[in-house]
């Protein structure tokens, strides 16, 4: 096994559970407070888009990773549905849409897919940055699922860089330093209001 594997484990490995601690943080302080719904949509998009490329490449790995993540983003989700946060309309209305548009890019060229999941995967984080900035209310935020992120992100672009594929390192240059700010946002809005557990009704925009 060479250093290239290695990394290509530790990035799969990241995936499958980076989902896992923001899921569980919404479940169980039952709060989405400071939870960005159009990132948790995106996210929940750009996972469709690579599982649906994963199947095609025959890459299996991939495709268990993004259905580890899709279970994740899918919680929250439905938490923020159950919160008020986003309409199950809304929802609806972006995830059908990105089906139709994963399989429409794909019977015109995989690599279209794999173009429009690095777009739709490199900016997800974005609106949870803005977020983040703009309020100090950042209870619902998982630190873990951030940390984890910005650490995985890293890996990615190593790998990419091992292997010259620009697709894969280039999404890292934003996702980095994008979770890693998140993170360190969480960390003080969870030291400042430690104690609230109650959503708020209208938690993310």
């Amino acid at each position: 096994m060479d250093l290239r594997d290695v990394f290509s484990l530790v990035c799969i490995s990241l995936s499958f559970i980076c989902t896992v601690p923001q899921a569980y943080r919404v479940v169980a302080r039952n709060t989405v407070e400071g939870v960005s719904a159009p990132s948790q949509m995106q996210g929940f998009a750009g996972s469709i888009l690579w599982m649906t490329y994963g199947f095609h490449a025959q890459t299996y790995l991939v495709v268990m990773a993004n259905v580890m993540t899709i279970i994740g983003f899918g919680i929250v989700i439905a938490k923020m549905v159950a919160h008020r946060a986003v309409t199950l309309q809304r929802v609806a209305f972006v995830e059908v849409g990105v089906v139709v548009v994963s399989f429409l890019s794909l019977s015109l060229s995989p690599t279209l897919l794999a173009l429009i999941a690095v777009a739709v995967g490199s900016t997800g984080i974005i609106p949870q940055v803005v977020r983040a900035a703009r309020t100090s209310h950042l209870t619902g935020v998982s630190v873990a699922t951030y940390a984890i992120i910005a650490v995985m992100s890293a890996a990615w672009f190593a790998y990419g860089v091992m292997i010259d594929d620009v697709f894969v390192s280039a999404p890292n240059v934003i996702i980095v330093p994008a979770a890693t700010f998140i993170a360190f946002r969480a960390i003080r809005s969870h030291r400042a209001y430690s104690r609230t557990m109650v959503a708020e009704a209208l938690p993310a925009r």
